[in-house]
């Protein structure tokens, strides 16, 4: 207690080291090629994303659970969650203004539930144990994620 005050806010500190070395660790995937498609780009972020999942679940899985009932640790949860929100909806903006994906879509709420999935798919494969195969799993994942924003096949 000589640097915190309280155990609730040494697990605030773990919480947030938890999730910058979340994003660090899923944005290490190898760089792609030159000229890599948006498939192949989803593609790594989604295999990125998984791979981090792995390495933390058991951590992600306790701080999932303290932040329903937590303020404090719920908004560290949604901070989390934004920046990964906030990413691709720049990337769909960008994506957008290149004509590949419809003006109509929201890249807001696109970016919102295609995060929302493959977190979800994550949580359930890894921290619940429900069976999956890791590289079949990135390659559902990213067909559906394409497919759900209209990309042409690469």
């Amino acid at each position: 207690y000589t640097y915190f005050s309280s155990k609730e806010e040494i697990f605030q500190e773990v919480a947030k080291a938890l999730n910058a070395e979340f994003m660090e660790l899923a944005s290490a995937e190898p760089p792609l090629p030159e000229g890599a498609g948006l498939r192949a780009r989803i593609e790594r972020g989604n295999r990125g994303y998984l791979r981090a999942y792995e390495r933390y679940a058991p951590m992600i899985a306790v701080l999932e659970q303290v932040a329903t009932f937590n303020p404090r640790l719920a908004e560290i949860r949604r901070g989390s969650r934004r920046a990964w929100v906030k990413r691709g909806a720049e990337s769909f903006r960008r994506w957008q203004g290149r004509g590949l994906i419809a003006a109509d879509v929201d890249v807001e709420y696109a970016a919102n539930a295609l995060g929302a999935m493959v977190d979800r798919c994550a949580y359930v494969w890894i921290v619940l144990k429900e069976p999956y195969e890791f590289d079949r799993a990135v390659q559902q994942l990213t067909l559906l994620y394409c497919n759900a924003l209209g990309l042409p096949r690469d």
